[in-house]
């Protein structure tokens, strides 16, 4: 809010990232935020609290925007980066299949809201896919970016006009890749049609518009969309992989002389902080074992 009002001040636009580490394992809230949760387990619990204590925050800036008399002509854009998690009371992921980590619709389906008072006049929901690699696209569009902004190659595209009407059917597929021990896989999501890539090479087809929990595999009894379906993911995957290689880059390959990703409990630069660090708990069992 410093920031905020600042540029308010100034009659300057702003563009501000909240990052939110909550709700997160290990899930720790307040007992005053947990009121209300009591019939449920510890981990539930504090989920919950979390979640309420990152409500709170959120209803501060909305209320902050408003104060400044700039809440009209703000757009608010609030989402999550993954879907739920499994183990907790209530049911995370609204009964749909999977959990964080996985490419089923329960790994991948996000809450999102959009506010913005002076464009978005009626509230609505919309059932119009999109994805978090919209965001980039739609902000461009919105403050007259140049067409040169936008590299390629491009998953994301803009969403301005679905503020002011509802769109029918996304022209370019929504495609998504995780790798984990026992988990992850790939989809590729064409409005109702979902290709589901396990990592044992077989595919699963879905029709999302009638089966949202995917409960009954199309891929054998469609094959003419399964085939669709198929070549269209593996050339998303091909983009990806070539990405991947620095192919998209103008040197047509990655930088050698850059080092493998390191995390930060391995950087000695920290290691004066890790004293303190111990005492929170979302830093402490990573630092087990640390002298």
């Amino acid at each position: 809010m410093k920031f905020i009002r600042k540029q308010a001040a100034s009659e300057q636009p702003f563009f501000t990232v909240i990052w939110y580490g909550t709700p997160h394992d290990p899930m720790v809230a307040t007992e005053e935020d947990m009121k209300g949760f009591e019939g449920l387990d510890d981990r539930s619990r504090n989920q919950l609290g979390e979640l309420v204590a990152m409500d709170r925050s959120i209803g501060a800036l909305r209320k902050g925007l408003r104060d400044l008399g700039i809440e009209r002509e703000t757009l608010v854009w609030y989402t999550s980066d993954n879907g739920g998690l499994e183990n907790v009371q209530p049911d995370s992921v609204g009964g749909l299949r999977g959990f964080k980590g996985e490419v089923y619709e329960g790994g991948l389906r996000v809450p999102a809201i959009i506010e913005w008072p002076e464009t978005i006049t009626e509230p609505r929901i919309t059932h119009y896919p999109a994805t978090t690699m919209d965001i980039f696209p739609t902000l461009a569009e919105i403050v007259g970016l140049p067409d040169s902004v936008l590299e390629q190659p491009r998953d994301g595209l803009s969403l301005a006009a679905l503020f002011h009407k509802e769109l029918d059917r996304r022209k370019k597929p929504l495609g998504f890749r995780y790798s984990h021990p026992g988990r992850g896989g790939a989809a590729l999501i064409d409005n109702d049609m979902k290709l589901v890539s396990l990592h044992s090479g077989e595919y699963e087809l879905y029709d999302l518009g009638k089966d949202e929990r995917e409960t009954t595999d199309l891929y054998a009894s469609k094959p003419a969309e399964a085939r669709r379906m198929r070549r269209a993911f593996e050339a998303w995957n091909a983009s990806v992989e070539a990405s991947v290689a620095g192919e998209d880059y103008p040197e047509g390959t990655t930088d050698p002389s850059q080092s493998e990703p390191i995390f930060w409990m391995e950087l000695e630069k920290y290691e004066p902080y890790f004293d303190e660090w111990r005492k929170r708990p979302e830093y402490a069992e990573r630092l087990e074992g640390k002298p």
